[in-house]
């Protein structure tokens, strides 16, 4: 459970291709990072891994469930931490108590179930987000630029729930245009420009200025 495989993946809007003829295969309690620039297609791919875009060409299977953290979190920022996390609890599939219980800690939440979401900070915020997307406890979790706009702090948090997921066995798929945060924790790369993977590699144990060469070095190819 949790390999996700591509194959000749494309989506168009309008005239405009948005994802060019991707093909990766993604092994099981991986940490994936596809990077690239604003308007490369990361998100539009992980929409269409989710079932919330479907491709215009091509086909892709993931073989388990899917957890699914957006880029802006789509909480209820009227309602308490608590309600949110019962909310979405509630729409899951599949989870237990004991599983949520651990979320909230790993997350850091416990402090936290009272106060109204939005007036929480958004790296704070972003946690909850996370946390909501993974309560089926899915075998694939997908997360859309999730340094995007935190502070160092924040950012930090962020990299401990990840190595967290991979503790746990999932298979986590990351989009970031900020590679540099993901020093030490990706297990492969692959680099999108324009739609098209440029790059796909090993990068188990490479730091940020490592991940940052390769990156650059993969910008100016367009396949």
């Amino acid at each position: 459970m949790g390999e996700v495989v591509i194959q000749g993946v494309s989506r168009c809007f309008g005239r405009k291709d948005a994802v060019r003829e991707v093909s990766l295969r993604i092994p099981s309690g991986c940490v994936f990072c596809i990077a690239g620039p604003n308007g490369s297609g990361k998100t539009t791919l992980l929409n269409i891994l989710a079932g919330v875009l479907k491709q215009t060409e091509g086909r892709f299977e993931v073989k388990g469930s899917v957890g699914y953290a957006y880029q802006h979190p789509k909480l209820w920022e009227e309602l308490t931490v608590k309600e949110n996390i019962l909310f979405f609890s509630n729409l899951a599939e599949r989870g237990d108590e004991e599983w949520v219980k651990k979320v909230i800690e790993e997350m850091g939440l416990g402090g936290l179930l009272d106060e109204n979401v939005g007036e929480l900070s958004s790296g704070t915020r972003k946690r909850v987000e996370v946390a909501v997307g993974i309560l089926s406890n899915p075998d694939v979790i997908l997360l859309d630029e999730p340094t995007a706009g935190l502070d160092a702090e924040a950012k930090r948090r962020v990299i401990e729930i990840i190595k967290f997921f991979k503790k746990e066995g999932k298979t986590v798929i990351i989009t970031t245009h900020q590679l540099e945060d993901f020093g030490g924790v990706c297990d492969r790369l692959a680099v999108l420009n324009e739609g098209r993977v440029v790059s796909e590699r090993d990068v188990r144990g490479l730091g940020r200025e490592e991940l940052m060469r390769i990156y650059t070095g993969s910008m100016g190819k367009v396949k």
